[in-house]
């Protein structure tokens, strides 16, 4: 169990999914919603006039475009890339970083030359603490 206190309210909850509580979430979730409906209405709103138009706090608009919940449209970027610092219009990284980042851990994958453990018994490399207790004894 994954016991936490929630960082918005302080409130102790079990860690499912998200790291927030499940009110937070909920609220959260409402806030997502004012904001999707406003940017429906309002095509060529930036995130000041978000947060006027909808009083969801700017650091919440920033947590939905880094987590790819939003996209900024408009010419003015107001994120930058994680790694390399260019500009972008949501998430953590930009393309180019996307794919290095994409194929490091494809290759981190592959291992090469490795030599392999011989078994240790007749159990292969898994063993029964039933038997592990009886060598002891």
């Amino acid at each position: 169990m994954d016991v936490r206190n929630c960082p918005s309210c302080g409130k102790i909850f079990n860690r499912l999914r998200r790291d927030i509580c499940p009110a937070c979430v909920q609220k959260e979730d409402q806030e997502y919603e004012l904001v999707r409906d406003f940017i429906y209405d309002h095509p060529s709103v930036d995130v000041q006039g978000l947060h006027e138009g909808t009083g969801v706090a700017v650091d919440t608009i920033m947590k939905f475009l880094r987590e790819d919940r939003l996209v900024n449209t408009s010419k003015n970027l107001v994120l930058e890339c994680e790694s390399c610092g260019t500009g972008i219009s949501s998430g953590r990284f930009c393309d180019s970083c996307k794919a290095g980042l994409a194929k490091d851990f494809s290759s981190a994958g592959k291992t090469k030359d490795v030599p392999q453990q011989p078994a240790k018994s007749g159990y292969g490399s898994f063993h029964f603490m039933r038997d592990r207790l009886n060598k002891d004894r």
